[in-house]
């Protein structure tokens, strides 16, 4: 969905909104200089379309912004303005603005094939932007139109996702989409260190605070100021620690562990969980009104296995990263690999993914990586992966040992039972667990590596 910004044609939204075939909540018109000059990045347009004639024009001193901020293309209306680059602006005739539709097309056509060379080449920028996540799924597509309207603001938001679906990468663009892009990004995992040291991580100490301390140290916070703070696994943070960060939020300053000076702060908070926030507020694990403070905005991101679309893309973009170390022959993966990946659950997510796909580049003798070199540790392969029909004929193959030929015999053995267990049963659990001879649990278990779910097999009756 694109967004569109006007200035000085609000009496054509309607018709702007049926040739480009937008809600019109996603075209934002503004009547004055000094409202577009403080709108135009409120949010991520994707266009502007301007009236050359409008008489705040030269208030809005085109030509600067285009130079130093982000802008995205623009439509001039009846003349060019001196000092915009053509190859970020066009010129159309105000009576025939449908005719910009195929024009922008083309542009927008053109800018995603490009970023697709690149994702797929495997470039990143050092500061990714919202071009860094190249999709196919509509989830993503629908999580990158909510980036696009809060990425600019200063909102606190809560990211939620399984571990390994990048929700550092997503903090990142929402800080390089925003106006203190310019500012530090300090990015904390709360889970990776003992209460007292991420105290000190956090909020830094004074000279003398402690056996050790034997200088000053600035904190994260106070070394986010003017950007932005992320703080992953907020839910392993202990309530004193909540207590203490929910008071930095709310008074913008903090004391250095050891000091008395109030210290002001000005950053943009970005949190992230891996675990649903209801599910902490209930247990416990996270404060409520910490929970309220972060979450003005909140974000899920979908898992690997809810975005199948996107796996061959993901590969190719990791295999194109890691083409390196005499290995700048890998050029691919061949079609039965490619199954393999795509039948997988991915409970690992796309960290999981690039590790498998890295190791699979590093023993590849050749330019295309085969079956044989995808190797998925605690994660069978999915029935899908595999050609029964060849088993007992291509049991042998180089790369095979008799060990993984007969787990392969075996994994693919026992999802044929679940499945046709759950089939029978419609998904109940407590009846399959007891016909299958196994706790519930362990069913579950079972479940879980061979990516089953019991809302699949819950069919009505015949």
């Amino acid at each position: 969905m694109y967004n569109i910004l006007l200035l000085g044609l609000a009496d054509r939204i309607e018709e702007l909104k049926n040739c480009y075939r937008v809600e019109p909540s996603n075209i934002l018109a503004i009547n004055s200089g000094a409202e577009f000059f403080s709108i135009a990045f409120s949010r991520i347009f994707d266009l502007w379309i301007i009236d050359t004639a409008h008489p705040d024009l030269e208030e809005i001193n085109l030509p600067e912004m285009v130079y130093t901020h982000r802008v995205p293309h623009i439509f001039l209306c009846d003349k060019q303005i001196k000092g915009v680059p053509e190859e970020k602006s066009t010129l159309i005739e105000k009576n025939k603005l449908c005719k910009s539709v195929e024009i922008f097309s083309r542009l927008m056509h053109n800018r995603r094939e490009q970023n697709r060379e690149k994702y797929l080449a495997g470039y990143i920028q050092d500061q990714p932007g919202i071009e860094a996540i190249f999709t196919r799924s509509r989830a993503m597509e629908k999580l990158l139109g909510v980036i696009k309207d809060i990425a600019p603001t200063d909102s606190p938001i809560l990211i939620q996702g399984e571990t390994g679906t990048g929700k550092e990468l997503l903090a990142n663009i929402f800080h390089n989409e925003s106006r203190r892009r310019s500012g530090p990004f300090m990015a904390v995992n709360c889970g990776a260190l003992p209460d007292a040291l991420l105290e000190s991580e956090l909020f830094g100490y004074e000279k003398g605070a402690f056996t050790g301390a034997t200088s000053q140290r600035i904190g994260k916070i106070e070394h986010a100021s003017g950007g932005t703070l992320f703080l992953d696994e907020i839910e392993s943070m202990s309530p004193a620690m909540q207590v203490r960060l929910l008071r930095v939020l709310q008074e913008k300053t903090l004391q250095r562990l050891g000091g008395n000076h109030e210290i002001s702060t000005d950053f943009r908070v970005i949190g992230a969980t891996n675990i649903d926030p209801l599910d902490l507020l209930n247990s416990g694990q996270l404060r409520s009104d910490l929970y309220y403070r972060l979450s003005v905005f909140q974000l899920h991101v979908p898992p690997l296995r809810d975005r199948v679309e996107d796996i061959p893309l993901l590969v190719q973009h990791i295999v194109n990263k890691k083409r390196k170390n005499g290995r700048e022959y890998v050029r691919g993966l061949d079609e039965q690999a490619m199954k393999i990946l795509i039948s997988v659950p991915w409970f690992g997510n796309i960290r999981e993914l690039q590790n498998v796909i890295e190791r699979a580049v590093m023993l590849a003798t050749s330019d295309v990586i085969t079956a044989e070199l995808i190797h998925i540790p605690n994660n069978p392969l999915a029935e899908t992966a595999v050609e029964n029909a060849n088993l007992s004929d291509h049991a042998f193959k180089l790369g095979t040992t008799l060990k993984s030929y007969k787990n392969l015999l075996h994994q693919t053995a026992e999802r044929k039972y679940l499945v046709e267990l759950l089939e029978y049963t419609r998904g109940r659990i407590g009846e399959s667990a007891q016909l299958a001879g196994l706790t519930s649990r362990a069913l579950y278990n079972k479940m879980k590596i061979h990516g089953l779910r019991k809302e699949d097999f819950r069919k009505q009756s015949p």
